[in-house]
């Protein structure tokens, strides 16, 4: 297994259309990781709740959502995926990172798009978590749609097995 000289990875992701799941899934079988999905407390379909999640990330807002099934704090790294929604991370995560904050060893990033933004999603998600991740991922949403991902994701896993191998800083 890729992973063997991690001790517990966990994989969270919000996914409205499932792309984020889908390279969640994939992550996760890597990295032979739980997984974790966070999941909202009101519907997001059709045109209103297309709206209110604009309007939640344009704004910064938390999302109310289920309460985690796992602790953070058990996990050596946690992944953390989601959606880019107007240059900012979606509700949701922002909802349980707000939830967990203070229980991440050690994070990497990952956000699926459809145009651009997510390296600013990624120092928004650093900032909320107290963190900076060991490795970070974009995924377009037209190489989910075709299947090119994977070598993506390969490269992100990787990039995940080398950053444990690290001795952590010295407090």
């Amino acid at each position: 297994m890729l992973f063997s000289i991690m001790n517990k990875v966990l994989v969270t992701h919000y996914s409205l259309t499932g792309n984020t799941r889908r390279i969640a899934e994939a992550v996760a079988a890597k990295c032979d990781a739980d997984i974790e999905a966070i999941q909202d407390l009101k519907p997001r379909t059709g045109f209103w709740g297309y709206c209110r999640s604009a309007m939640e990330a344009i704004r910064g807002r938390e999302a109310a959502i289920q309460p985690a099934k796992h602790n953070p704090e058990s996990y050596d790294l946690v992944v953390l995926g989601t959606p880019v929604w107007v240059g900012k991370p979606s509700s949701p995560m922002r909802s349980y990172i707000g939830e967990q904050s203070g229980r991440f060893k050690r994070v990497a990033f990952f956000c699926c798009q459809g145009g651009s933004g997510a390296e600013k999603v990624f120092q928004q998600m650093a900032d909320l978590c107290g963190r900076q991740p060991v490795a970070t991922l974009i995924v377009k949403d037209s190489d989910i749609k075709s299947g090119t991902f994977h070598p993506l994701v390969d490269e992100f896993t990787g990039e995940l097995n080398l950053a444990k191998r690290k001795p952590k800083p010295a407090a």
